[in-house]
């Protein structure tokens, strides 16, 4: 087998590796380090190989699809929290973080729109013609109000 048979060979093995690892932690520097590259070795592979970026690409979608249900489970569930008295654990109380889960649930939402609009073969032509007499109607709106709150101007103070 050729030396560039046994490189190539051993460079599958660790992009592998990387990839791997880059679903689990979503961390580029750490999971170089676990497949034994330099991080500027994982650019260079992602610059010249198209294959490879797409697979990192996947990977990073992996590893932020698990962070998600991670965060998703602490914010239906909460985190048990110590209390302390004296200096002494004596119970532990279940704490939830609303602001993620309103986050989560804020991104859900948008991506359901997406889906739905994708779905739907939204014609972007009458997007904006909608969004267009929108607009007109809040500047009638608003040129109207200017309008009702300026007061009239009398002969005697001009």
């Amino acid at each position: 087998m050729a030396k560039s048979e046994v490189r190539g060979l051993f460079d599958d093995r660790r992009k592998l590796k990387f990839l791997k690892e880059l679903a689990i932690s979503s961390h580029v520097a750490n999971s170089a380090a676990v497949a034994g590259v330099a991080v500027s070795t994982v650019y260079l592979w992602r610059e010249r190989d198209p294959d490879f970026f797409r697979a990192w690409m996947r990977s990073l979608a992996a590893g932020y699809e698990l962070l998600e249900m991670d965060m998703l489970e602490r914010a239906r569930n909460g985190v048990e929290k110590p209390v302390f008295h004296d200096g002494k654990e004596v119970a532990t109380v279940r704490h939830y973080n609303d602001g993620v889960g309103i986050k989560l649930l804020l991104a859900h939402k948008q991506m359901v729109a997406l889906i739905r609009a994708a779905e739907e073969d939204i014609n972007p032509e009458q997007v904006r013609a909608d969004l267009d007499r929108k607009l007109a109607d809040m500047r009638t709106k608003l040129l109207g109000r200017e309008r009702e709150e300026t007061p009239p101007v009398s002969d005697n103070e001009e």
